[in-house]
């Protein structure tokens, strides 16, 4: 039995569509990480997927629209688990703490790159590459997501100049990510394939590091 015989109500060619899809997200994926998100041209993805010359362009339009997926095809889950924590440090009465804001912020990479290691870190350093560029296929992605999380930080630091605090977050979270893009090659300058172990020191580090900038900043 063939799967269009097992599964007769998804015609064959959208599941052939869907495979198409799912293998020019990953190949873009794995270019912009690798080579960075401005050096990686159409042509280069749809060559490394083993693909025809207009794969790209058939199913995604753009190859801004090819990276506004690519940055959801993990990043939505990101995205989603933290305004759940923004929203339940919203419900509450008092202001979040530094240690509160920060760890809701950053639980949720700590979560996908304990699922996703490798495609985890590929994401991580494409979201730090646009969010030093200020890219406009991040905002699409994160939709209202910083304006939310601006709010929260104006509660912890209510006494903060409205224009300073705003960007010397937004720097903040860049440094953070810049960092995490990076662990796999700080660690391997130890001469070692870095374990789960030091990646989970290496971000503990970066956590520390983010709310202690944060104090300093901001206060």
């Amino acid at each position: 039995m063939t799967d269009t015989d097992a599964n007769p109500t998804i015609p064959a060619v959208n599941r052939q569509g869907n495979a198409t899809r799912t293998r020019l997200l990953k190949t873009a994926e794995r270019l912009f990480a690798t080579h960075g998100v401005d050096a990686v041209s159409v042509r280069a993805i749809n060559a490394a997927a083993g693909l025809g010359p207009a794969s790209v362009n058939y199913h995604f339009g753009t190859k801004d629209h090819l990276l506004a997926a690519v940055l959801l095809d993990l990043g939505a889950g990101v995205r989603d688990r933290i305004r759940a924590n923004v929203g339940t440090l919203a419900d509450r009465e008092h202001a979040p703490t530094v240690d509160e804001l920060v760890d809701a912020v950053t639980s949720p990479y700590r979560e996908l790159l304990s699922r996703h290691r490798t495609r985890g870190l590929r994401w991580v350093n494409i979201v730090a590459q646009m969010s030093a560029q200020n890219h406009p296929a991040l905002d699409a992605a994160e939709q209202d997501l910083r304006a939310i999380l601006l709010h929260q930080v104006r509660r912890t630091f209510p006494d903060t100049d409205p224009n300073r605090l705003e960007q010397r977050w937004a720097t903040a979270l860049m440094v953070f990510l810049q960092a995490l893009s990076r662990a796999d090659e700080w660690n391997h300058r130890r001469g070692a394939v870095p374990s789960a172990d030091d990646l989970d020191q290496f971000f503990d580090d970066q956590v520390i590091y983010l709310a202690g900038g944060l104090t300093r900043l901001l206060t």
